[in-house]
C-alpha cells in the first residue's frame, strides 16, 4: 500500500470541497485600513483607524510642518517610545498590547492651513499593525496624488488576481484531476521544506505547534502547522499574515481549516500531534523570499498564535 507524502496531502487539502473549510470572517478595520490618508478642511465625526501591533513600530509622516509641542497622546506612557520630529511621529506601541485598544492621538500644524489639527485613532490588533502612514491636507501636491493612485492601482490589482484565482479553484475538480487542472504542478513537482525543528514561537502563544511544513508552487507559496489548543475553549483561526523581515505583509488566501481546534483534554492520545491549519499566499518565484513571520488570530483576536523563522523552498 503507497503510503501518501506530505505535498499530496496538502494538495488534496487545498482542493477539497469548500465545505469543509471554515467560513471567513468579515474583513475587519485593519485588514481595510490604508496607509495614505487625506485630511478634509472639515475635521471627519469619527477620526480615521490607525492600527498598531506589538514590535511593530509606526510613523505617521505628513506632507506639513508640525506645531512644536502639539502632539497629544493618550495613555503615552505606556508607549515604549514616542519620538516627534517636524513632520512625523514615530511610536512604539506597548509590548503587552491587547487586541481591540483604542488610543487617541491628536495632532496641529505649524501654518494656517485647514484643517489645523488633525486626530487619529490607533487600534491595537495582532498582527496588522501599520509600519508607515502618510498623511495628507487637501490640496494634495501632484507627486502625492500619483503615488496614491499607483499604490491603489497595486491593490485593485492584487484583488482581482486573487478573485480570478478563486474563481479558478471553485470550478477545478477535485482530487488528483483538481491538482492537474489547477496547473500547480511544475515538472511534476511542488517544493517542500520541513520547518518542525526550525519553527520559533513566541512567548504568549495560545497554541503550541507540533509540526510544520512549507511549500512553494506555481505562483503561491503555503505554510501548513499543526497545533494543540491548551486552554479550556475551542480554537478557530480567522486571521493570518506573514510578516517579512522589512516589515512588509504578504496577506493570505481564504484560511483552510479542516475543524476548530479542541482543548487537549478533550482529544484522545492518538490525535495529540495536533490539528492543521494551511496558510496560502499567491507569490511568484522571486516573492516570498527570506525568513518571515507568521501570526494566527482568532475572531475575538485575543487568543493568538505567532510562529517565527518561516521559510519557503
Amino acid at each position: 500500500m503507497l503510503l501518501a507524502s506530505p505535498v499530496g496531502l496538502l494538495s488534496l487539502a487545498l482542493l477539497a470541497p469548500s465545505s469543509q473549510a471554515a467560513e471567513p470572517s468579515p474583513p475587519d478595520a485593519c485588514e481595510t485600513a490604508s496607509p495614505q490618508l487625506v485630511l478634509k478642511a472639515e475635521p471627519p465625526e469619527t477620526p480615521p483607524v490607525v492600527c498598531i501591533s506589538p514590535d511593530v513600530p509606526l510613523t505617521l509622516r505628513f506632507d506639513t510642518p508640525l506645531r512644536p509641542g502639539s502632539v497629544r497622546m493618550e495613555e503615552r506612557e505606556r508607549f515604549v517610545d514616542v519620538s516627534v520630529g517636524q513632520r512625523g511621529v514615530t511610536l512604539t506601541p506597548p509590548e503587552k498590547l491587547k487586541a481591540g485598544e483604542r488610543f487617541q492621538v491628536e495632532v496641529c500644524f505649524a501654518d494656517d492651513a485647514a484643517p489645523a489639527c488633525a486626530r487619529f485613532l490607533l487600534l491595537a490588533h495582532p498582527a496588522l499593525g501599520l509600519s508607515q502612514v502618510k498623511v495628507f491636507r487637501e490640496p494634495r501636491p501632484v507627486a502625492s496624488i500619483q503615488e496614491g493612485e499607483k499604490a491603489a492601482r497595486a491593490e485593485a490589482q492584487q484583488c482581482q488576481q486573487e478573485v480570478r484565482q478563486l474563481r479558478e479553484e471553485r470550478g477545478a475538480p477535485e482530487g488528483l484531476r483538481g491538482v492537474l487542472a489547477s496547473g500547480l504542478l511544475v515538472e511534476g513537482r511542488i517544493g517542500f521544506k520541513n520547518l518542525t525543528d526550525s519553527v520559533t514561537e513566541a512567548k504568549g502563544s495560545a497554541l503550541v505547534m507540533s509540526q510544520a511544513r512549507s511549500y512553494r508552487a506555481e505562483g503561491r507559496v503555503a505554510v501548513e502547522v499543526w497545533l494543540r489548543n491548551p486552554g479550556t475553549r475551542p480554537w478557530t483561526a480567522a486571521g493570518a499574515v506573514l510578516r517579512g523581515p522589512k516589515g512588509e505583509v504578504l496577506k493570505p488566501l481564504p484560511l483552510w481549516q479542516p475543524e476548530p481546534i479542541p482543548p487537549a483534554d478533550a482529544v484522545a492520545e492518538e490525535q495529540q500531534p495536533g490539528h492543521r491549519v494551511v496558510v496560502e499566499v499567491l507569490a511568484s518565484e522571486v516573492e516570498a523570499r527570506g525568513t518571515y513571520t507568521l501570526t494566527l488570530w482568532d475572531a475575538e483576536q485575543q487568543r493568538t498564535v505567532t510562529l517565527g523563522n518561516i521559510t519557503f523552498p
